[in-house]
């Protein structure tokens, strides 16, 4: 169990703005599942962090990647991701639109 306030979450997402590995466009799925919402997704050491956008400097939520892995999503050709039945292993399920290496 790890323990963090919000004055260490901001702490970590500021210095995520300026010294992270990835940053871009994913999707995430809204908490009843029913739809994707785009957000701003930005990679720092073994945290995940989101944001409603680009601009935005306080984080809507973290997730923290200890013990996870990434597996390439196969969809039929010409589906999105939402529009197709999904089966996740894994609690956080996300699609990337676009994410660049800054």
């Amino acid at each position: 169990m790890v323990r963090v306030n919000d004055s260490q979450l901001v702490m970590l997402s500021e210095k995520a703005h300026y010294d992270h590995s990835l940053a871009g466009y994913l999707y995430k799925r809204t908490a009843d599942s029913t739809k994707w919402q785009q957000r701003w997704f930005v990679l720092y050491q073994n945290l995940l962090f989101y944001y409603e956008n680009e601009t935005c400097s306080r984080p809507s939520g973290v997730v923290l990647l200890e013990g996870c892995y990434c597996d390439r999503l196969i969809t039929a050709k010409g589906k999105e991701p939402d529009k197709q039945n999904l089966l996740a292993k894994k609690v956080y399920l996300h699609y990337i639109s676009s994410l660049y290496k800054v």
